[in-house]
């Protein structure tokens, strides 16, 4: 009786569970829900995660050459890369760049099969978890040496190539050559090597192509980049058979003149034509002595900022400097010679006559100077003398002496007249003595013409002696400078 019922609740138990294993079958799964990408990500994420462990978990020490035949050699491949040139100071002859420097080497110990990692080709570690090259700048002037950035990484590949690209300052020494100044050429020389390894445990070599092409660089405002070169170099030394390699890069910087030409060298020459023009004013100038004074004052201060620019470098002089105590040697005898000519002016003694003869007869025409002549042999000219609140003419008074001599009609000009009347006689006396002054006089202003003349010609021998000697020590000092700059150019080329 029960039978019938039973299998009716099979049967009926049966097709539910039959549709509900068809509506669950229907339903997504997680992984068709999901991106396919997440599970790639995840994996790579899981894989670098797993690599990383593996590499580092057998890795040794940092300080350990990374080979596991201790007789094999290292190579390090340095690039170095100018970025900005941060100072060059002449004076202590020294300069600070900004690089980026790449280096590359083999580390056995970080290899591994790109495709048990699901194909992994390259991870960044801190570079401070591997072992690194001590390659290191021999002139450093720096007291930290490189100033590296902190917290930088490496590139690790799976052939075991480690690749770390840094930016770093370094300050090294440079001789600086100032002969041509300011139209100078600087080469400053860098050299690296390895300071703990010989050549045998560590050999730098310079990377070539077009990664190591210098294409980028930050101009600077006294300073152009022109060119780097780099060169390795192999040395020995009596205590080690083992060579040692250093690697020396050669950077040239071209000085920008246009600044020093403005302010140093065209207000010098303005200076020098200026002092010329001294003999231009008259001989009794009082300014003359003053103007030259200045101007040699002004030139000294000029050469005193070139010096505190320069190296003390004894044996090469700035021809600039050169240039500018040839200015000053011209300003001195300038003063000199104004101090002769204010003297000479002056002058009222009695002229020799190859005086004469040299200075107003040959020396005018040959600096074609037109001078007085008529002033020697000449009549006194008439001129007037105070004395008080009297004037006398000395022409009215030669007058008047001759006509009251002639009425005494004596020799000394004293008659009988005097024996009556004694005024008449000091009158004479006084009249006399009065001509013979003017006579003295007008004489000693005679001699001073003569020498005022004698002081132009001076001037003007001055004036063309000193224009000859600036314009030749102008022209020779500059083509010299632009000759040898020329030559620095084309050797550097």
């Amino acid at each position: 009786m029960n039978h019938p019922r039973i299998v009716l609740n099979v049967v009926s138990n049966g097709l539910l569970f039959i549709s509900l294993f068809n509506v669950v079958k229907s339903q997504p799964t997680i992984s068709e829900i999901m991106p396919p990408n997440n599970t790639s990500n995840g994996s790579t994420v899981n894989h670098m995660l797993l690599l990383r462990d593996n590499l580092f978990d057998a890795y040794g020490s940092v300080y350990v050459r990374p080979v596991r035949d201790g007789k094999s050699t290292t190579l390090v491949t340095f690039r170095m890369l100018l970025h900005s040139l941060l100072d060059m100071d002449t004076k202590n002859q020294r300069f600070k760049i900004s690089t980026w420097v790449k280096m590359t080497w083999r580390d056995e110990f970080l290899q591994w099969n790109a495709s048990e990692y699901g194909g992994i080709n390259v991870i960044h570690v801190p570079a401070a978890s591997v072992w690194r090259p001590d390659i290191t700048l021999h002139s450093n002037t720096e007291d930290t040496f490189e100033l590296v950035k902190p917290d930088t990484f490496v590139e690790l590949r799976p052939e075991g190539a480690v690749l770390w690209y840094v930016p770093i300052i370094y300050g090294s020494t440079c001789l600086q050559h100032v002969h041509y100044f300011p139209f100078d050429r600087q080469e400053c020389t860098m050299k690296f090597s390895s300071w703990a390894y010989d050549g045998a445990a560590l050999e730098p070599q310079a990377e070539a192509g077009a990664d190591a092409e210098q294409i980028r660089f930050t101009e600077n405002g006294v300073w152009s980049f022109i060119s780097v070169t780099n060169e390795v170099i192999t040395e020995y030394f009596p205590c080690c058979p083992e060579p040692y390699y250093y690697l020396e890069f050669t950077i040239v910087f071209q000085r920008n003149a246009r600044f020093y030409v403005t302010y140093l060298i065209l207000p010098c020459c303005f200076l020098s034509a200026l002092s010329l023009l001294v003999f231009l004013l008259p001989p009794d100038c009082g300014e003359k002595l003053t103007l030259s004074i200045t101007n040699l004052l002004a030139l000294v201060v000029f050469q005193q900022l070139i010096a505190e620019t320069m190296p003390p470098n004894g044996d090469e002089l700035p021809l600039l400097g050169s240039y500018f105590s040839a200015m000053i040697i011209m300003v001195c005898v300038s003063v000199v010679g104004t101090v002769l000519v204010i003297s000479i002016s002056h002058n009222s003694t009695q002229m020799h006559p190859w005086i004469k003869t040299l200075f107003l007869d040959v020396l005018s025409k040959v600096v074609c100077l037109k001078v007085d002549m008529d002033t020697e042999g000449s009549e006194p000219t008439p001129h007037k003398m105070t004395n008080g609140s009297t004037s006398f003419d000395e022409g009215n008074l030669n007058s008047g002496y001759n006509e009251l001599s002639a009425v005494t009609n004596t020799d000394n000009g004293i008659s009988s007249m005097t024996s009556t009347d004694p005024n008449i006689a000091k009158i004479l006396r006084i009249m006399a003595f009065m001509k013979n002054e003017m006579v003295s006089q007008s004489d000693k202003e005679n001699r001073q013409l003569l020498w005022k003349q004698v002081s132009k010609v001076i001037d003007r021998c001055l004036f063309i002696i000193l224009v000859i000697y600036a314009l030749a020590i102008s022209l020779t000092i500059g083509t010299y400078i632009y000759m040898g700059s020329e030559t620095v150019q084309e050797h550097d080329e």
